[in-house]
């Protein structure tokens, strides 16, 4: 039966696209702790991509948190693991260390330099870039074991048969395992932790700080606890979410500039993203920096589908999107924005994508997190009279409320409600402390890509009129403004 053939670029919307692979095709071996997935066709799948297969395999462990093994071109995972969850993780590799950042042909080389870099050129436009050690854990691998293809590619592959990297050259070399059957060892029997006679492998040495000769239980659950301890403290996290934020954002900048950010379809798969990457509510901050400029009342109304589906019922994603609010008023964009920052805040609340709750919680207290204090306070002032407008028509909603209650509860019942207790109070204070530690973690997580924001010029949509323009409006006549005439 024909192996199914599927494009190398995930989501092309060409017919006609020549660059193919196998669709991976994995079983399930094993019970209880000795479950395994075993992939059955991953030499086919490395073959069409010009990679070793010791790559992909080893980036399947790392983004699993699980063993690999890899005998005798059998790759094997820990764990039981489905095709559709392998296929998408074998994308993300692709995208990472396969597909030119340029022109996005899977025609590329990868080579190790003398420095310890990896480059990798396209052999289809001539782009050549630097690979960042620190898009993913697998480039430390890489260097270790560089390919033995520089010139080679995913066309290339096709016409050489492909070559597997230095670690299965050296296994065509190796001599035989102590065992007498002349197996090869290195990528012949590269099991993490050591092979099975308990000989050190030295080929995961920058995976594993510890003797692999000490892989007992003990030491394992020994390690596993100072990683979770690291995890607890932040240590492994900053980084992690960083290149988070950079996939995601150079995922988003695709879509855009093949003008796909409108289709469902898209935006269903650019929030499953965020969900992988586990950065679902800090992802308006990149979508903010890509989609918004100067012309940004518009912009709202042309993008309210896709921030809906990040922020619908979710105060976090909203918190982080007014940041990116502030960031564009009152930094990047502040000639154009500050004195209309009322109008565009009006909007987001008009088409539903920031909450009343939400803001009325933001404006009770300025922050120098995206900002300087001192602009937090003018953007505060220039969104007084919508701020009051809000307040003026929760607390009609509230006595409402309270009218109907009364029918039904005792006036004391209400009194007391009425009346915040010292104990719900600390619970509020809390919260709030809670709530600014989140931000915290956001200085660490995307200062890197707020701060980058490039400022764009752009012809303006349509001439937006400022709130204050041509006067020096008070405070008072701020406050008389037609919050429904905006």
């Amino acid at each position: 039966m024909t192996d199914v053939m599927l494009p190398i670029l995930r989501d092309t919307k060409d017919p006609h696209y020549r660059y193919k692979m196998p669709k991976l095709t994995a079983r399930i071996e094993g019970s209880g702790n000795g479950i395994r997935t075993v992939i059955t066709n991953m030499t086919a799948i490395a073959k069409a991509l010009g990679r070793p297969p010791a790559y992909p395999t080893k980036y399947f462990g790392c983004e699993l948190g699980a063993q690999i093994a890899m005998n005798n071109e059998i790759y094997v995972v820990n764990g039981s693991h489905d095709e559709a969850k392998l296929i998408n993780l074998l994308y993300g590799f692709i995208r990472k260390f396969v597909l030119c950042t340029k022109c996005n042909n899977p025609e590329t080389s990868l080579s190790v330099t003398s420095n310890q870099t990896i480059r990798q050129k396209c052999i289809a436009c001539g782009h050549e870039a630097i690979i960042n050690k620190a898009i993913h854990k697998l480039t430390t691998y890489i260097i270790n074991h560089p390919p033995d293809n520089p010139s080679g590619g995913a066309a290339d592959a096709k016409s050489k048969g492909g070559k597997s990297g230095k670690s299965e050259k050296k296994s065509k070399k190796g001599g035989s395992s102590s065992n007498g059957n002349n197996s090869p060892t290195n990528t012949g029997q590269l099991i993490e932790g050591g092979d099975q006679n308990g000989v050190a492998n030295d080929d995961f040495d920058d995976f594993d700080d510890f003797d692999e000769n000490q892989f007992t239980s003990d030491e394992y659950n020994k390690r596993m606890r100072e990683i979770c301890d690291g995890f607890s403290s932040g240590m492994y996290m900053n980084d992690m979410k960083k290149e988070s934020g950079n996939l995601f954002f150079m995922l988003v900048k695709e879509k855009k500039e093949k003008n796909l950010l409108l289709d469902a379809a898209v935006q269903k798969e650019l929030l499953e993203e965020a969900k992988r990457l586990d950065i679902k509510d800090k992802s308006v901050l990149v979508l903010s920096e890509l989609l918004f400029t100067e012309n940004i009342i518009e912009e709202i109304k042309k993008y309210k589908n896709l921030f809906l589906r990040f922020c619908y019922e979710n105060k976090k994603a909203q918190k982080y999107l007014l940041g990116g609010f502030e960031k564009l008023v009152g930094d990047v964009y502040k000639d154009k924005l500050l004195n209309n920052a009322v109008k565009v805040l009006k909007q987001f609340y008009d088409e539903e994508i920031l909450d009343e709750e939400v803001i009325i919680e933001w404006s009770a207290k300025e922050s120098k997190k995206y900002v300087s204090k001192e602009m937090s306070r003018k953007i505060h002032e220039k969104v007084a009279p919508l701020i009051k407008w809000l307040k003026e028509a929760e607390e009609e909603s509230d006595e409402d409320d309270d009218e109907e209650e009364s029918k039904s509860k005792p006036v004391a019942v209400k009194s007391s409600a009425a009346k915040p207790q010292p104990q719900a109070q600390q619970q509020k204070r809390q919260e709030s402390v809670e709530s600014d530690q989140d931000d915290d973690d956001l200085d660490v997580d995307f200062s890197h890509r707020v701060s980058g924001i490039q400022v764009q010029t752009v012809k303006p949509a349509a001439a937006v009129a400022p709130v204050n323009a041509g006067s020096n409006a008070s405070d008072d006549a701020q406050d008389d403004l037609d919050i429904d005439n905006i």
